[in-house]
């Protein structure tokens, strides 16, 4: 057997830095994978990073797609029982709806509750998801606060849960344990880098179908086209009014489409194309984990009345994921469903089933304490 020749990670920096023009989408997973599994220094990974982004190679879609490959290669694999005739490494039949973030808009947690409302209505959603950086609630936050027990789910736990409510959580703390490598760096850093990017393309549950939110009209093309080099089926890359990461709730939202046959078209959506109201952004700004997850409770409970904005916010994004995921033939018959999900209570229980997942797995996972005899007071 031929002996494996190793690069030093040096070598891809003297490319990036010489002659950035040959460096190429396999250098790019190949340094990704050295720094996943802590072969490169924190000193390099900085360098590396900062190379790439002066010159704009961290924008191109086949190195985007090649890093985030060395991600889901190094992250804790979902195993998906076989339907049919599939194969072992057949992607698991979910979709998922999920940001880049760094909007600055600090919005309700929409993408979530489209994701639950959405596994109401029929989709299997593994949603893919960290804690704020930049907000003051992010996906993570606001499920804990609805206690959740994020850090209970495991790789083998994910398939039943699907099978069970079709929603789950994949915290991204929990499935990437190799980003620690790059964590300091990044943070000392202090500016956006290509990792930055990669959270919608990095889920290890492998999602055909997706719903993703950029905060620049400039990356719409480049992130749709790193979801097709990436095995992605079919597509919404998303880009509402003021760098919204979401379907806006007012306006114009910029769409990138990706179909089947791997082609791409742009174009707009507007809340009137799922014949829903416009709603100011004013309307459906959140706040602190508590006060989103008492918002997501009046929503999954149908304590919301027809027209109010943050219904509509999330009925336009939950739809959307509808139909890409070929559930619904129209942009309205999406939103419907969407909205029978929440009146019918099926959204209600697809977070208290994962709800109650969670708990159970932290219960299961959490030894005994001893017992010691009760005190009495005189």
């Amino acid at each position: 057997m031929a002996a494996t020749t190793t690069v030093p990670f040096a070598n891809y920096l003297k490319l990036l830095t010489n002659d950035p023009s040959t460096f190429t989408a396999p250098h790019a997973h190949a340094a990704a994978q050295d720094i996943m599994h802590g072969r490169a220094t924190q000193a390099q990974i900085g360098a590396f990073l900062m190379l790439l982004k002066s010159s704009r190679l961290e924008t191109e879609p086949a190195i985007i797609a090649a890093v985030a490959s060395a991600m889901r290669e190094a992250a804790l694999p979902i195993h998906f029982p076989n339907s049919g005739n599939a194969p072992a490494s057949a992607p698991a039949p979910v979709v998922d709806i999920v940001g880049t973030g760094g909007d600055g808009l600090d919005t309700f947690n929409v993408s979530t509750a489209a994701g639950i409302v959405a596994a109401g209505a029929g989709c299997r959603v593994a949603k893919h998801g960290n804690r704020a950086s930049s907000s003051a609630c992010g996906s993570a936050d606001v499920l804990e606060a609805l206690h959740c027990r994020l850090t209970s789910i495991t790789p083998e736990s994910v398939p039943k849960i699907i099978a069970d409510t079709r929603f789950c959580f994949l915290f991204s703390q929990t499935f990437h344990p190799a980003m620690k490598n790059v964590a300091s760096a990044r943070k000392e850093l202090g500016v956006r880098t290509i990792f930055n990017l990669l959270g919608p393309l990095s889920s290890p549950a492998l999602p055909k179908r997706m719903i993703v939110g950029v905060y620049t009209q400039a990356l719409g093309p480049l992130m749709a086209e790193a979801l097709r080099i990436s095995g992605v089926e079919r597509a919404w890359v998303v880009c509402g009014a003021m760098g919204l990461d979401e379907i806006a709730p007012e306006g114009k939202t910029d769409v990138w489409s990706l179909e089947p046959n791997g082609e791409v078209t742009a174009g707009i959506v507007t809340p009137s194309d799922f014949g829903l109201l416009a709603h100011p952004l004013s309307d459906v700004v959140g706040g602190l984990p508590a006060h989103n997850a008492e918002t997501m409770l009046d929503l999954v409970n149908g304590r919301l009345p027809a027209g109010h904005p943050v219904l509509d916010f999330v009925l336009l994004n939950a739809g959307a994921l509808l139909y890409v995921a070929g559930k619904a033939n129209t942009l309205p018959e999406a939103a419907q469903m969407a909205r029978r999900a929440i009146e019918d209570g099926t959204a209600k229980r697809a977070l208290e089933g994962f709800r109650a997942a969670s708990q159970e797995l932290m219960d299961q996972a959490v030894p005994p304490s001893v017992t010691t005899a009760p005190t009495t007071s005189s």
